[in-house]
């Protein structure tokens, strides 16, 4: 992993000013699946050839630190500890406080694999175990990690999973119950320590606290094209973006009204890669940003028709053999703490920033 050297135009010049932190780096393969480990590390999922990799990286010091360490010398990830999987992985869950992850890969269909992270004895990521479906769809599942031992898993309505990683147990499922909603889900979210959100490609949205058996389904008063659909919660928030470039304001609390729509003016056939994430600002300010359409990452204010912010550098930065029209961003992310995005595009670039505009 080396970092990626500027071509030099008048783009690198300007960014001087629109970044506080900007780093780009090069990956071997393109990344398929990252998140968050703690506010200092992130676990990336790699597509290879012939096998895939699990990395966990460190961040640089000046990222996500305070004053103090401005003189710092390490501007670059390092890696902390790796492994390998026989799967692209396609989504990947940090259980929070352990070192577990899950994931779903192409390979292992209506299942999730449970990776321990290295520790101090070895720099090694595992197979610690495997969750399988009840109900077997044929495609990999979304996951949402509930607390440090439980997880809800599944590719449609139908064969959710409630799961303990520990025991690697099916606590409950939706397989059985009287529930006619058989739709694919594009994303899960938690709500709450025992409440989740699953968005349907179709738009839809289910919740489910797990303490109650039957999840609620609800249609959402939008006329809606065939557009695919994804979303993000953030506190009672909730954002809907579909492949249109339609976007929906919704609360949790009352999810038969649209708080409020806009259309970005953007459209994608790519639909795996498309995603939303909302961000709590200063002064409970919300913004939200969105990537899959193209090489960029958009970042808007939801009081804001227009884009407040666009990072360029995927495609202003990318290869010389290859054309920036080609390229996409295949998913981004939000620290946890911090005003820094973390983004990866299809040509291996893995981009950390921060705009010193609206952020």
């Amino acid at each position: 992993m080396t970092s990626c050297e500027f071509d030099g135009d008048d783009w690198f010049y300007d960014s001087i000013s629109r970044y506080k932190h900007l780093y780009m780096y090069d990956l071997q393969y393109p990344v398929t699946a990252f998140d968050w480990i703690n506010n200092n590390f992130v676990c990336v999922a790699t597509r290879g050839r012939p096998k895939h990799e699990i990395t966990e990286l460190s961040l640089p010091d000046k990222l996500c630190t305070s004053e103090e360490l401005a003189l710092s010398k390490n501007r670059d990830f390092q890696v902390v500890t790796g492994g390998f999987s026989s799967s692209e992985i396609r989504v990947l869950k940090h259980i929070p406080e352990t070192r577990l992850i899950c994931t779903s890969s192409v390979k292992n269909q209506d299942s999730i694999d449970i990776w321990r992270l290295g520790a101090h004895d070895t720099d090694l990521i595992e197979t610690d175990g495997k969750i399988h479906s009840r109900k077997q769809k044929g495609t990999w599942s979304s996951i949402a990690a509930m607390d440090k031992n439980h997880v809800i898993f599944g590719s449609h309505g139908d064969n959710l999973c409630f799961a303990d990683v520990i025991t690697q147990n099916i606590l409950l499922d939706t397989t059985e119950l009287p529930f006619t909603c058989t739709s694919r889900i594009s994303r899960i979210s938690t709500l709450d320590n025992h409440t989740v959100c699953c968005c349907f490609t179709n738009g839809n949205l289910l919740m489910w606290d797990t303490r109650e058996k039957t999840p609620t389904v609800h249609e959402i008063n939008f006329e809606r094209s065939n557009a695919h659909w994804t979303m993000d919660l953030c506190d009672t928030d909730l954002v809907q973006l579909s492949s249109g470039g339609d976007v929906l304001f919704l609360d949790t609390r009352k999810l038969k009204n649209v708080t409020s729509t806009n259309n970005i003016g953007l459209t994608t056939k790519d639909t795996d890669c498309l995603r939303v994430c909302l961000k709590l600002h200063k002064g409970n300010c919300l913004l939200y940003s969105v990537s899959g359409f193209d090489g960029n990452v958009y970042l808007y204010a939801v009081t804001s028709p227009s884009a407040e912010f666009v990072h360029e550098g995927h495609c202003k930065n990318c290869s010389v053999d290859l054309d920036p029209s080609n390229l996409n961003v295949v998913t981004h992310s939000w620290h946890p703490m911090e005003n820094v995005i973390l983004s990866a595009a299809s040509d291996g670039s893995l981009h950390a920033w921060q705009p010193t505009s609206i952020l």
